[in-house]
């Protein structure tokens, strides 16, 4: 019970991270300024209530701005009783703030996932009041910061005994008050930033499909794209939605093109349809699970032919199948299964179906655990199956890739594997994901997936909670090795149902909400490391209230380890180290949430603890 209320209590704090104001996003400037500073709201300042709207580009670009109007207002509004060689040094810092804020160059928050300072970071970029003191000749004590409080905010510097004489004393002599410097101290986002596509929909989003030249279909069940009134299908296109004729009577659960038409599967007009076709004009619609309720799952072109899996709903119950496409009628393919068919798929040149099935209807053989293969028209094991259902696959250079469930009540499964081409055998990607991702209400599942470089973006409903250096939910990189998860959002209040990639940019849908309105992108190009870097530690067990274990990657030396409290203070803790981990002894810890950093010849490594 603990554990589960440790998990609520993260998933409260990570809500909070999560609802940044991206720099994109029409707002305010007064409100875009308290984004980078809080301090606006004390200082004396008329444009922290500027009511104009405003975007900016990129954060950076915004706390550039931020930086510009601050010292600006400082150069006009001198402290009284300076001395003469305090206003010289005082003007010269401003100068060299004007250089620094046109330079556009500020640290980087990869230890925190929240808003916060970082006075020098990894690759010895500097904030702007650590820049000062460097320009100033005081590099010494900008370094001594940096290695005792290198996420606190000034206030907190000031007050700590460490520092209080020192930079009291470089303020004084400098001609700025401590307020002042307060001020002027940016804090920065945490790596990945999410933004509406557009001011999104009023309803869930279950598929996002490339109609190429920048232009993007987004269908699920909604009645408004954009402000626009458009019924469960739109086009994003030039930064705008548009509708594709009269849209859909239903709701939308997959998409494919071929032979010239856009197919939607889903259930149309109450479930007398299931397929609504687009010839570039009007919109056709047709039964292809034909029954008391309709209802297609997947789409899926193999071999030139178009495939779909779905159920059919009669009198006694419904049918799950899969049909074929065969001129203007469907036959179906193989026999009936005993669960949903929830994904369709290709491998070594066969059709693949993924579901909740164990094998064909009524029948106790042959078994095909939540996946098969067709061959010779009938439904076979894929390998040696799988220990869930199976919600989505994605092929990848001939390896075969699926999603599915994490958790069945609370006992562990696969929820990410994949099988090569030409193997048997299944090999799970997250094994140990029973560590680090926690059972929560509800289903636990991965049910979207998609390429980027050498790894995958996953999209479900999950919490990444206890082994990686930034909890989120939900959506996640997954890196290429074992257990090489990378959340890439704070707390969701909903599902992600799919996902689009166009090299580093990814557009997620799903039944998330607030703040973002089912839909959003971000650019990970700035965001996260080059494809095959590790960015996050393992360690276990967590939480604890005695030993740590951290293991590192293979032939990793480690340099130094830096552990913080959630203030950035850094506190003591004894390490032990070995050949491929460490162990930190964390008994003497109060109660609460710890980050580690871990200084690794290609760069620092971050994670966080819990020590109970």
């Amino acid at each position: 019970m603990k554990r589960t209320l440790l998990l609520f209590s993260l998933i409260g704090t990570v809500l909070f991270a999560s609802a940044q104001l991206s720099p994109e996003q029409p707002a305010p400037l007064g409100m875009h300024l308290l984004e980078v500073n809080a301090e606006w709201r004390v200082m004396d300042e008329p444009t922290a209530n500027d009511p104009r709207t405003v975007t900016f580009a990129s954060d950076a670009e915004r706390i550039a701005h931020h930086l510009h109007l601050v010292r600006a207002h400082l150069a006009k509004h001198v402290p009284e009783g300076l001395a003469a060689e305090q206003l010289s040094a005082r003007q010269e810092l401003l100068n060299d703030l004007e250089i620094y804020a046109d330079r556009g160059l500020f640290p980087q928050n990869r230890v925190l996932p929240v808003r916060n300072p970082v006075f020098i970071d990894n690759l010895g970029t500097a904030c702007a009041v650590g820049q000062l003191m460097i320009e100033s000749g005081h590099a010494d004590l900008a370094e001594r910061i940096h290695a005792d409080l290198n996420l606190g905010y000034v206030r907190e510097i000031l007050s700590d005994p460490r520092f209080t004489a020192a930079v009291s004393t470089w303020a004084v002599e400098h001609g700025f008050t401590a307020a002042e410097l307060a001020w002027i101290q940016p804090a920065y986002a945490p790596p990945v930033e999410w933004t509406p596509l557009g001011s999104g929909t009023n309803g869930d989003v279950r598929v996002i499909h490339d109609l190429g030249e920048g232009a993007l279909l987004v269908a699920g069940s909604f009645t408004e794209a954009g402000g626009v009134a458009a019924s469960s299908v739109a086009i994003w296109e030039n930064g705008q939605y548009t509708t594709l004729g009269d849209g859909v009577a239903g709701d939308v659960s997959c998409v494919v093109e071929h032979g010239g038409l856009l197919y939607l599967g889903g259930q149309f007009y109450g479930g007398s349809q299931d397929l609504a076709a687009w010839n570039g004009t009007t919109w056709s619609y047709e039964a292809v699970f034909a029954s008391k309720s309709a209802r297609i799952t997947a789409l899926h072109v193999h071999e030139g032919e178009l495939f779909a899996a779905g159920e059919l709903i009669g009198f006694v119950g419904p049918d799950h199948g899969v049909m074929r496409k065969l001129g203007s009628t469907w036959e179906q393919v193989g026999a009936l299964f005993n669960g949903e068919v929830l994904a369709l798929g290709s491998h070594d040149g066969a059709l693949v179906a993924g579901g909740s099935f164990t094998g064909p209807d009524g029948q106790t053989d042959p078994v095909y655990p939540y996946v098969a293969i067709l061959e010779n028209m009938n439904w076979v094991a894929l390998g040696n199956g799988l220990n869930a259902t199976v919600r989505t696959l994605l092929d990848v250079d001939g390896t075969l890739h699926a999603g599915g469930e994490l958790f069945v009540n609370v006992v562990i499964t696969f929820g990410l594997a994949r099988l090569p081409e030409g193997t048997s055998t299944w090999e799970e990607l997250l094994p140990d994901h029973g560590s680090y991702m926690v059972p929560g209400l509800g289903a636990n599942y991965i049910g979207s997936l998609a390429r980027m470089g050498n790894g995958l973006i996953v999209g479900g409903q999950f919490v990444v909670a206890e082994v990686v250096g930034v909890y989120g939910t939900n959506v996640a990189r997954w890196n290429g090795g074992p257990d090489q998860i990378e959340p890439l959002a704070g707390y969701l209040d909903g599902a992600v149902l799919a996902l689009h990639v166009q090299d580093s940019a990814i557009v997620m849908g799903g039944a998330f909400q607030t703040p973002l309105p089912h839909i959003a992108s971000t650019d990970l190009s700035t965001g996260i490391r080059e494809d095959g870097e590790e960015l996050s530690l393992l360690m276990y067990p967590n939480p604890t209230d005695d030993m740590l274990r951290i293991l590192l990657p293979d032939g990793a030396a480690r340099s130094g380890v830096t552990v913080y409290d959630t203030q950035g203070r850094i506190v003591p803790v004894a390490i032990r180290s070995g050949t491929s981990s460490m162990d930190l002894d964390v008994s003497a810890l109060s109660s609460g949430t710890y980050n580690v950093q871990v200084d690794l010849p290609s760069g620092p490594r971050t994670a966080s603890f819990i020590r109970p």
